[in-house]
């Protein structure tokens, strides 16, 4: 059972935009530009953070969702657990 909590938070914040020709007529291709990033970027994205995220020893990274879109957010829990791996409360770095 944890004696004390303590809490923080990162955000990180991607704006996606497409800028088109004049003679561009809308979105009728589907947004292919999101899509593309939905399907290749994104991915390659979320498991980068994720690998560096459980990259250091103590640190736990599961998604956290609660309920909102994956396609256009993701929220993920890290836990620190100080005794875990031989980790020790010294901050990143030490």
């Amino acid at each position: 059972m944890a004696v004390h909590r303590e809490e923080g938070s990162f955000t990180v914040r991607i704006e996606l935009s497409a800028e088109f020709a004049e003679a561009y007529e809308g979105d009728d291709d589907g947004n292919a530009w999101l899509e593309r990033w939905r399907a290749r970027v994104q991915p390659r994205l979320v498991r980068a953070i994720f690998e560096q995220l459980r990259a250091e020893p103590g640190f736990s990274a599961v998604p956290a969702s609660r309920g909102k879109n994956p396609e256009e957010e993701l929220e993920i829990a890290v836990r620190f657990d100080a005794g875990a791996n031989g980790a020790s409360g010294a901050t990143v770095g030490d």
